[in-house]
């Protein structure tokens, strides 16, 4: 029989309750009864906990797993249910076991060694005890990221799905256990040796490549074979007159490049910095009240008038420009130069 208490000794077994307890604890007991729609838990001292109602349903398959004499673990959800009892859930030992190790991995930084399980075309699927984990494209090294010319979704699947069943070092870098969901990165799962490598490389440095891949966004160079140390070439770092980059640059091709970041795990490129701003080059050769030809290239509805007068190097013509048909070309004063901002203001007088 469960000790049912009358209503009138409520107030007094509560103030008799123990001074350490209180709603959200969690305390070990044993299964003393189960019976349709409710369960009972000797929580030793404490006294006896019962599930019921909405929590009960809650951990009905937790409750089906358990017998009576069992040891649980409850958390305290009220102080009486009606019946001298504290209302009370169950928590899943392994469930909670489980998590505090993935806390443990993401506190102590653990490097994991895991099969891939599956892949789609945001990422890998892979799992840390018995929860299924996650690995974004964004979080892959440059050795498995996948460099599908044009971007094709369904090129960049099937190079994910060559990675299934392969293990990759892999580090945990956020659990939701609420939400069961689990980030992890490959990218800082690398070994010490890569990053003991990368440190003989420094930003401004003027390094050698080969095109390990071409994407619409920029180009991948390896400049080292062992360990492989790749690096990016954003689209905004090639010179403009090369940014058609798919039908201008091809894998394996040599290339040569700056680095101009290094920020962690990543290299960022340029080719752009290898020669000097053609607007720099230009305020050194030239100056203010200089007189030059250009060529109309652009009029924007008599409003002003766009001029080229270097190649990469254009000005802009505010004054007198009715006769300035696009392709003629005329004598411009300069009237002001900001290499900075890339501006050129010129005048023309007929």
């Amino acid at each position: 029989m469960i000790n049912r208490k009358p209503a009138q000794n409520q107030k007094s077994e509560f103030l008799r309750l123990p001074k350490n307890i209180i709603i959200g604890s969690l305390i070990n007991g044993t299964v003393l009864k189960k019976r349709r729609g409710e369960m009972f838990v000797d929580l030793l001292h404490y006294g006896v906990g019962r599930i019921y109602g909405r929590e009960y349903q809650a951990c009905k398959k937790l409750i089906d797993r358990v017998r009576e004499g069992e040891e649980v673990v409850a958390k305290i959800l009220g102080v009486d249910d009606g019946f001298g009892n504290y209302e009370i859930v169950l928590h899943d030992v392994q469930e909670i076991n489980k998590w505090a190790k993935i806390s443990e991995c993401i506190k102590n930084k653990t490097i994991l060694r895991l099969p891939v399980l599956e892949a789609n075309r945001g990422g890998l699927i892979v799992e840390v005890e018995g929860v299924r984990g996650f690995v974004p494209v964004s979080q892959l090294t440059p050795q498995h990221y996948p460099r599908v010319q044009g971007d094709d979704k369904n090129l960049i699947l099937a190079t994910l799905k060559q990675l299934v069943a392969q293990e990759l070092s892999l580090r945990i870098i956020s659990s939701d256990p609420a939400s069961g969901k689990l980030i992890l990165s490959e990218r800082l799962g690398m070994s010490e040796s890569y990053h003991e490598e990368l440190k003989k490389y420094s930003e401004g440095q003027i390094i050698s490549g080969r095109i390990v891949g071409v994407s619409a966004f920029g180009l991948f160079i390896r400049f080292q074979d062992n360990p492989p140390l790749e690096g990016l070439v954003h689209i905004s770092e090639i010179p403009e007159k090369m940014q058609d980059i798919e039908e201008r640059f091809k894998i394996g091709d040599e290339a040569q490049v700056k680095i101009i970041k290094i920020d962690s795990d990543r290299v960022n490129l340029s080719i752009k910095d290898l020669s000097e701003d053609p607007w720099v080059t230009f305020e050194k050769s030239h100056n203010q009240g200089d007189a030059l030809q250009g060529t109309v290239v652009e009029n924007n509805q008599d409003i002003f008038v766009i001029i080229e007068v270097e190649r990469g190097i254009r000005g802009i013509v505010f004054e007198n420009i009715q006769e300035l048909e696009v392709g003629s070309t005329h004598t411009f004063k300069i009237i002001e130069i900001n290499p900075t901002e890339k501006k050129l203001i010129l005048s023309y007088e007929k």
